[in-house]
């Protein structure tokens, strides 16, 4: 079933258009990866469905509502929950009160909080440490939990795995394939660990310069011949 449907999506900021007739669609357990050189307007794509950035055409819709006159809090509290690659967490809160804050006003907020920890259990040694002390790896943990805590249908991601170890990597991007598979979830991600994000992904979209180049199943995409020049904008 069709989570979020995007169609001839033009995006940008102020007057100028970055993303550029983009149709897409994600299904509930579905993880959808989002790969391309940098600049291709892949992170201005997540935050236009997010709401930070401008949609300036086409559709925008979640679970059949459309987002497009909804201001960023709304989009997240009708399910489109945006993870940034920075600043995601309060460094001077500790992680319990991280989540407690990124509940956005649901209700029985501890019992939400166990039902998180339990998706990511590897959190609850830290707890009560303050966020800004934690490894990046860690804080990156975190960060997800917080998006889990608003209870979405729509996980958008955008670079989780900067700055981590070629293993914290890995871990990282089976956590999202878990989580789309077990936990009735939609994930959009965007990822620079094009491959490690190909092999988790269902299907995978190319983008360059704000355009699909390229799209379909995300393993024969990382297959093909020219995926290498792709990646580079030098195929599109």
């Amino acid at each position: 079933m069709t989570l979020l449907s995007l169609t001839g999506l033009k995006a940008g900021y102020g007057a100028s258009p970055i993303v550029h007739d983009v149709n897409l669609t994600v299904a509930r357990g579905e993880m959808v990866a989002l790969v391309g050189p940098n600049g291709a307007g892949k992170s201005t794509l997540l935050k236009s469905i997010a709401g930070v950035a401008r949609v300036m055409g086409g559709t925008l819709t979640l679970d059949g509502q459309d987002l497009a006159p909804l201001p960023p809090a709304g989009r997240a509290q009708a399910g489109a929950v945006f993870m940034p690659q920075e600043r995601n967490v309060f460094r001077t809160l500790s992680v319990t009160e991280n989540l407690t804050v990124s509940a956005w006003g649901h209700k029985d907020v501890a019992r939400r909080r166990e039902e998180v920890i339990a998706l990511l259990p590897t959190i609850r040694a830290y707890l009560h440490k303050r966020a800004g002390g934690l490894s990046g790896g860690q804080r990156q943990m975190v960060g997800l939990a917080m998006a889990l805590m608003a209870r979405p249908k729509l996980l958008l991601v955008d670079e989780p795995t900067a700055g981590l170890s070629p293993l914290l990597v890995g871990e990282m991007l089976d956590i999202l394939r878990q989580l789309a598979a077990t936990a009735d979830l939609g994930v959009l991600i965007v990822e620079q660990n094009a491959r490690a994000a190909l092999e988790r992904a269902d299907r995978a979209l190319v983008l360059v310069d704000g355009r699909v180049v390229r799209q379909g199943d995300a393993a024969a995409l990382a297959r093909e011949p020219d995926f290498g020049a792709l990646f580079f904008g030098e195929a599109a």
